[in-house]
């Protein structure tokens, strides 16, 4: 091994070896980290030999990365479709199954016409991002309860800032009944990931980085905060409005019927991509 620093073989065996005791997959993250030490956009582009600085700097990412650190936190960055967001401790990291979710919430005819949508639980802002992005004569809403996750959303919208034009940006309990007093009842389509993560059901080491008011859905089951969701979505949209929501796979069942309860139609539980059943779909 180098003595003034990695060579990329020397860099990648190194960190392949951790990686290895760790149980994680390799895969391209240790590229990533590679680049991120030394400050090369694309790997294609990234340096054959490290400088002693920053070979110190990839030893203490990849350290990080094997004691279960998120990848998206060492970077500071995530992904969201197109979109490429500032990632932090403070917000909830975006994944696949939410993609999922906007994709559902834009499928029934005319949604695309949508004048008023909102994002519940709005967190990183990906969603909302998603919704201006893909409704372009739509004003978009988006709400969440934690300051910090907000500092990283108004990040992401100032990442973005034709799209944040269309974006309002509140910080409140999505429970509350004054929000948006003007506009309830108004609303085409509302979309929300909110916390729904039952007590106890986490194991994955990566996810129990996320905030923990991202994460738990209150209750013994979980379903607190989706309920409440449930309920401020139903305030919110017009008639035949519609909404999207994620949730866990054991609670597909009990929510269907409390929308249905409190006055939606057309209630449905779809399933994500792997076959679970994820996402309430309900229309006003």
């Amino acid at each position: 091994m180098s003595e003034a620093g990695f060579s990329r073989p020397e860099a990648f065996s190194w960190a392949r070896h951790l990686y290895m005791k760790a149980g994680i997959e390799p895969a391209r993250e240790i590229m990533a980290l590679y680049c991120a030490a030394c400050g090369a956009d694309e790997f294609l582009f990234a340096p054959q030999e490290l400088t002693p600085a920053q070979t110190q700097d990839f030893r203490e990412l990849v350290k990080r990365r094997c004691s279960h650190e998120p990848l998206q936190h060492l970077l500071k960055e995530m992904f969201f479709g197109s979109f490429r967001l500032f990632s932090s401790p403070d917000a909830f990291i975006v994944r696949p199954e939410t993609e999922y979710l906007v994709e559902l919430a834009l499928r029934p005819r005319g949604a695309r016409e949508a004048g008023l949508a909102a994002d519940l639980c709005a967190g990183s802002g990906a969603i909302a991002l998603t919704l201006a992005r893909e409704l372009p004569s739509a004003a978009v809403f988006m709400v969440e309860i934690s300051e910090k996750a907000l500092t990283v959303a108004r990040k992401n919208l100032e990442r973005y800032p034709q799209l944040a034009r269309r974006i309002s940006v509140s910080c409140a309990d999505v429970a509350d009944p004054r929000l948006w007093e003007e506009q309830a009842g108004q609303f085409d389509l509302v979309v929300s990931n909110p916390p729904y993560v039952p007590p106890g059901t986490i194991t994955q080491p990566e996810a129990l980085k996320d905030p923990p008011l991202a994460l738990w859905g209150g209750g013994e089951d979980g379903l607190n905060i989706p309920k409440q969701t449930v309920n401020q979505a139903f305030r919110l949209l017009g008639k035949g409005g519609f909404f999207s929501m994620e949730h866990d796979p054991t609670q597909g069942e009990k929510l269907c019927e409390y929308a249905g309860k409190i006055g939606f139609s057309q209630v449905k539980t779809e399933q994500d991509l792997t076959g679970r059943p994820r996402y309430l779909l309900a229309r006003k």
